[in-house]
């Protein structure tokens, strides 16, 4: 069986459902007319449901058929996971929402972290600040720069599930940042929040370092946003793992 086909109309149903085709508690078309309809055998239509009912988007009843889950209450970091590594379309309340789970997470990851940091982690902060000033005029290095800060942040933390949600942010984390940091100033307003956040972490002032660390996360949710208009109108935002 061809395997990348069974993955890709498992992603178009997927897509379908999560921009509301397929509502909540609403009948699933049949085998047989997603076969006819995407133009495939039955197999392959059987393994993309299998996938979607692993991921808590559809449920089968007995004698009755196919129907789409209540996945908003009942589905796992499985649904998470995919919607993340696969890259596709997202919707812009799906983004909106992942930006501000990230800072929920790391607020609460910061403050674990600054509990326990050594000086050789300090030193670790200031290199790769270091390698942010001189990726200036590189937006992409730069958002690899900010994702190894941020990523150690949450490995300081000690909280190993919070590092497994992180790692799962990575690609809409890089689609954003990436994006962010193409916008005029953003680098240079970053790097200074950076020296600031570390600067109070060395000193053990741990209120300062979260607020920095705050406007930070705050600065950059903002300007992605007002860039995309996402409060205004719904958008669609491809995500493209390692862009």
């Amino acid at each position: 069986m061809n395997n990348r086909l069974h993955e890709s109309v498992f992603l178009e149903l997927q897509k379908g459902i999560l921009k509301g085709e397929y509502p909540p508690g609403s009948r699933f078309p049949a085998e047989r007319d997603l076969a006819q309809q995407y133009n495939v055998s039955r197999s392959t239509i059987r393994e993309a449901m299998g996938k979607l009912a692993k991921s808590g988007l559809v449920e089968t009843r007995p004698q009755s058929g196919t129907y789409v889950g209540e996945y908003q209450t009942g589905a796992s970091l499985d649904l998470l996971i995919e919607i993340m590594q696969k890259g596709g379309e997202v919707d812009s309340d799906i983004l909106l929402s992942l930006m501000e789970t990230r800072s929920v997470i790391e607020l609460h990851a910061a403050r674990e972290a600054l509990k326990n940091l050594a000086p050789e982690d300090i030193s670790c902060l200031k290199k790769i600040i270091a390698d942010e000033k001189s990726s200036v005029k590189n937006p992409e290095l730069m958002a690899e720069c900010d994702y190894e800060l941020h990523q150690f942040i949450m490995q300081k933390s000690g909280n190993f599930i919070i590092q497994l949600i992180f790692n799962s942010f990575k690609p809409v984390y890089r689609f954003y940042t990436g994006f962010f940091f193409s916008m005029p100033g953003a680098i240079k307003k970053t790097i200074q929040q950076h020296e600031a956040f570390v600067r109070f972490a060395e000193s053990k002032n741990m209120n300062a370092a979260v607020e920095i660390l705050e406007e930070a996360l705050d600065y950059g949710k903002n300007r992605v946003i007002e860039a995309l208009g996402i409060r205004h109108e719904r958008r669609k935002i491809r995500l493209v793992a390692g862009i």
